[in-house]
């Protein structure tokens, strides 16, 4: 059987893949761009308001090895959400895996404005977490699965390994696809150029939001309602069957 870019073995002509933005969504890149996007945003607001991530895990894992050695207060915080991002993406991923393929994403996109919505009503309830550590670990929690919700909307892009919510692996994949861009042999370098362009994208997007989630603390009641909205607008991009 043929291979994808990604490894992935390539599927029969005509049949979508479920994991893949370019299967499920109308304006995949920009799908891609704002999704992204909306992960950075959260992701510098929660990290700002309640002292832990809700997408990049690998920072709460340090966070909370730094706790253990008795030098990071919030780790309570980083522990909760990284329990329920995981909680998150792997309940979507079932979710997805149950029904037809054709609803999959719908399925996805559903779930990820359902828990982002709850995440916002929280938020406003306990005032971002102003009350103490404990209203910030749970905030955490519902944030981490919120973006666990959000990890498993889509794997790749155009058959290219794309990760929405946490960027290390962006990172170290961005570089290997632009060295084999530069120096790879002539018949995969038009795929390692898409890969490049791709990575590229996804961490200038991250970026943005993380600016825009910065800039955005003046609101801090209202931050996640916006990640909710532009989430909810997601869906009409999804390719109708």
């Amino acid at each position: 059987m043929a291979s994808t870019g990604s490894g992935q073995p390539a599927r029969p002509p005509g049949q979508a893949d479920p994991q893949d933005a370019y299967g499920e969504f109308r304006y995949p890149i920009l799908v891609l761009a704002v999704t992204t996007t909306t992960a950075g945003f959260l992701d510098s607001f929660a990290f700002l308001r309640y002292g832990s991530f809700v997408a990049n895990q690998s920072g709460n894992v340090l966070f909370i090895g730094v706790g253990a050695a008795g030098r990071q207060p919030a780790w309570p915080a980083a522990l909760a959400s990284l329990v329920a991002f995981g909680i998150g993406a792997g309940l979507v991923a079932r979710l997805r895996a149950t029904g037809t393929v054709r609803t999959s994403a719908a399925r996805g996109i559903a779930a990820v404005v359902v828990a982002t919505a709850a995440w916002s009503a929280v938020n406003v309830l306990l005032e971002y977490g102003r009350s103490g550590p404990q209203s910030r670990a749970a905030l955490a929690a519902l944030g981490g699965l919120a973006m666990g919700s959000l990890a498993t909307l889509f794997v790749r892009t155009a058959g290219v390994a794309t990760t929405i919510t946490y960027q290390s692996g962006t990172v170290a994949k961005t570089g290997e696809r632009i060295v084999g861009w530069i120096a790879g042999p002539g018949n995969s370098r038009s795929q390692a150029r898409k890969g490049s362009l791709l990575g590229l994208l996804t961490l200038a997007a991250y970026a943005v939001g993380g600016a825009l989630g910065t800039l955005a603390q003046q609101w801090p009641l209202w931050v996640p309602v916006w990640a909710t909205l532009v989430l909810a607008a997601v869906a009409l991009a999804l390719r109708r069957r």
